[in-house]
């Protein structure tokens, strides 16, 4: 089936209505959408526009970065910075009580030694308090997002995406025009022809879904690859005209090695089945989140610590291969969980083989990106010769967006900054073969952390995968951003076909439950030798898009794509 021509909006508002900017250029066929059907519109549903945001003040602001800088620190584990943040915060807004409740609470930590036998309760209380909503201690049901968790793998603060965001409100008029950037120059007649900004509406390709497959036809390619959009960009809610719409850059396709990539630039595009499986898992009854982690199984690890203490005085730098691939064999496949979305899903394929891939790369076993460099190539000396012992690394990644901007209704968003970031935690192994949280990651693991973010984009770009990981992210980001701003209500639009409960069904993809362990080693002139073993992945996007100091509010959005054409 050919991709049919996108339908112009021409509908009429009611008599005294005064339409937002975006439907009257809708109205007057000014902005064409490149949707999959050429069936009619939903009813309009009209709705009051949110008023514009107050203006905030510098030490609001400073409070309100502060308060983002300390959810961060927290989260990799510095819990005495996240103290300092959320004490210099409570002190912009001269708000000295607080402040000086949070000091005594960094003091007590700092008592307790900052490690695994600290009492971390009074300051997670500090931070639920300072957290609009308020954080909530996770029980381990998985409830949604905006919590503090303490999993048998880490301390685990707030949410990912919340802690790494610093949206403020700021004065910038571009993002409410977003709207009406897109003058058609193509009439949207082929989907293969690249544009810097094509839009699909959601409602219409639900019901171009839903006709297909009452009709007993199969989905086609433009379906499946949402007309070869590699990124999104924009979300848009049109109350005027019952529409959910997302933007980003597209163009003509290609298959390569069971993925559908742009067929100029190789970006994979984003995929009808992950909206759908994410869409779920943020709608009403969904569970909120999505993660992955690859753990090994406790008593595989009591074996690995056993064959350690037991011959480690016959390791040095002639027996460490020897050495490193017994204990991998030892160590052998490890459990590979999925929670949040189906665990034979294209989503949960696409976080394992990313959480694997980080790991080879933390490890030295597999190259990264220009500037990306493994554990090993950042271990100090120092660290090398801290003495014999037997710790684990945890990594993951998680949602990285730096803002979340919105225009002053509230009605038109831009996803911004980095979409995807890695977190570091170093942890015990306990005589059991469990592994017990630090709450602390040393020099050289935040160190590749923060290296493996900074240069991730680069990494997308020469790996597919990660380039794949990033839209995952991006749809994710979206469908959390139509439950927590109210899509359904705002818009008139209720997925039907796409919700939990409709009848599409996203293929079912093979997914390992166990992955074998990877580990490497490295010796040093001197002596020094050291083995590492790697791991872990969560998403929790639903949190970010609930919390309003995670959004920057800004009146005019079009100026940076006004010559795109969908």
């Amino acid at each position: 089936m050919r991709f049919k021509p996108a339908v112009f909006f021409q509908q009429q508002t009611s008599s005294g209505a005064h339409p937002h900017p975006f439907t009257k250029r809708l109205m007057h066929g000014v902005l064409g959408l490149a949707v999959l059907a050429g069936t009619g519109l939903p009813n309009a549903v009209m709705a009051d526009e949110a008023a514009p945001t107050a203006p905030v003040t510098d030490a609001t602001q400073a409070a309100a970065q502060l308060r983002a800088e300390a959810r961060l620190a927290a989260e990799r584990g510095d819990f005495a910075g996240a103290a300092k943040h959320l004490a210099s915060a409570a002190r912009q807004v001269r708000d000295v009580d607080t402040a000086r409740r949070i000091e005594q609470a960094a003091a007590d930590l700092q008592a307790g030694g900052g490690n695994q036998f600290a009492n971390f309760g009074p300051l997670m209380q500090l931070i639920e308090e300072q957290t609009q909503p308020p954080a909530i201690w996770d029980d381990g049901t998985g409830d949604e997002g905006g919590r503090m968790s303490q999993f048998a793998q880490g301390v685990f603060v707030g949410s990912p995406v919340m802690a790494a965001l610093s949206a403020l409100p700021y004065s910038n008029a571009s993002i409410r025009n977003a709207a009406i950037l897109a003058n058609s120059r193509n009439n949207n007649t082929d989907a293969t022809v690249a544009s810097e900004l094509r839009l699909v509406s959601l409602p219409r390709l639900e019901q171009h879904v839903a006709a297909l497959q009452a009709a007993g036809k199969p989905i086609p390619s433009e379906v499946l690859s949402l007309a070869g959009i590699t990124e999104v960009r924009y979300l848009f809610l049109v109350p005027e005209t019952g529409d959910v719409v997302i933007g980003g850059p597209a163009g003509a396709w290609r298959q390569d090695e069971n993925r559908t990539v742009n067929a100029e630039n190789g970006r994979p595009t984003l995929q009808l089945d992950d909206l759908v499986t994410l869409s779920r898992a943020f709608s009403d009854g969904g569970p909120g989140f999505f993660m992955c982690s690859i753990d090994p199984k406790p008593e595989q690890v009591q074996a690995v610590k056993k064959f350690v203490t037991d011959n480690q005085k016959q390791l040095n730098a002639s027996t460490v291969r020897d050495f490193t691939q017994t204990l991998e064999k030892t160590l052998g496949l490890q459990n590979v969980i999925v929670n949040g979305v189906p665990a034979n899903s294209r989503v949960a394929s696409v976080i394992v083989d990313a959480d694997y891939r980080m790991k080879e790369i933390g490890i030295g076993r597999r190259d990264g990106a220009e500037g990306m460099k493994s554990y090993f190539d950042l271990v100090s000396r120092q660290e090398r010769r801290a003495g014999a012992s037997m710790d684990a690394l945890r990594w993951w990644m998680t949602v990285g967006y730096e803002t979340i901007e919105q225009s002053d209704d509230g009605l038109t968003f831009r996803l911004t900054g980095r979409t995807v970031k890695c977190l570091s935690e170093n942890q015990m192994i306990n005589a059991n073969g469990t592994r017990q949280s630090t709450g602390a990651a040393d020099t050289a693991n935040a160190k590749f952390a923060e290296l493996f973010t900074q240069h991730l984009p680069a990494l997308a770009q020469q790996d597919v995968l990660f380039a794949d990981l990033q839209n995952v992210f991006d749809l994710a980001a979206v469908a959390a951003l139509m439950q927590t701003q109210h899509a359904a209500e705002r818009t008139g639009w209720t997925a039907q076909t796409f919700s939990r409960s409709g009848d599409y069904a996203p293929a079912a993809v093979d997914v390992p439950a166990q992955l074998m362990t990877a580990a490497n080693y490295r010796s040093w002139r001197g002596g020094d030798l050291m083995i590492q073993v790697a791991g872990g992945v969560r998403c929790d996007v639903g949190a970010v898009t609930r919390d309003s100091s995670n959004y920057s509010i800004s009146s005019d959005l079009h100026e940076d794509a006004r010559d795109a054409s969908p």
